[in-house]
């Protein structure tokens, strides 16, 4: 499994629990300071290094085995480029960490980026934003999670539209339907049992769980 750090606020202390075992980590930038004071270790540095301060790329050059460096005039983020590397070498599990920040561009950015069709070989795509988690689905696929009866949960389609939209255990569940993006059809369900599932047939999908981090929650379990 691979866990990209990327730059912006700090990721929450506690979201360092919710990872897999031993993974490895791909810093972006000025992630890669949110990277050592997670504790984590970092086997690649990733991007242009316009936002990494200076200490820290001495840090890194001495003790990040592989650095992954971009010219600033680029087309593609930094986050891009770490997932492109991410998939390039063949990481079929990808973790996003991001303390979120103020500019909505950037967040947008990030949800472009996990949307591309490069990612859809990857089986588990998450992003913890903030307090928030996101699961991503490029269909077709299957999920199913353990959750918090009574919690949020909210289906946002990533690009135009997302066809055959199927839930179970959900208090609005759809069934072989279409969410679009022109909707907010799918904001703010409610977990109604202890175990949901999600199945779309065409497009990307993200699954909300607004504020996880900050909620006492049951540990999920995914199935692609």
């Amino acid at each position: 499994p691979a866990v990209l750090v990327i730059g912006g606020e700090m990721p929450r202390r506690s979201v360092v629990e919710t990872l897999p075992h031993d993974p490895f980590v791909i810093a972006v930038d000025s992630g890669y300071r949110h990277a050592r004071a997670l504790g984590l270790g970092v086997d690649v540095l990733v991007g242009d290094l316009d936002s990494i301060t200076k200490d820290d790329l001495e840090h890194a050059r001495v003790n990040v085995p592989i650095l992954h460096t971009a010219p600033n005039d680029k087309d593609q983020t930094d986050t891009e480029l770490a997932l492109q590397y991410a998939c390039t070498h063949g990481f079929t599990e990808i973790t996003l960490l991001w303390g979120s920040g103020d500019r909505i561009d950037h967040v947008l950015g990030v949800l472009a980026a996990l949307s591309h069709q490069s990612l859809s070989s990857v089986q588990n795509l998450v992003a913890w934003i903030g307090t928030d988690r996101v699961e991503v689905m490029h269909g077709p696929r299957s999920y199913d999670d353990k959750v918090t009866t009574g919690s949020t949960v909210s289906l946002m389609p990533l690009g135009t539209s997302v066809d055959g939209v199927t839930t179970h255990g959900l208090q609005w569940n759809l069934h072989h339907e279409v969410l679009t993006s022109q909707s907010a059809r799918g904001v703010s369900n409610i977990a109604q049992e202890a175990t949901i599932s999600v199945t779309i047939e065409t497009g990307v999908l993200a699954i909300v769980y607004p504020g996880f981090l900050t909620q006492p929650q049951i540990k999920g379990e995914t199935d692609s």
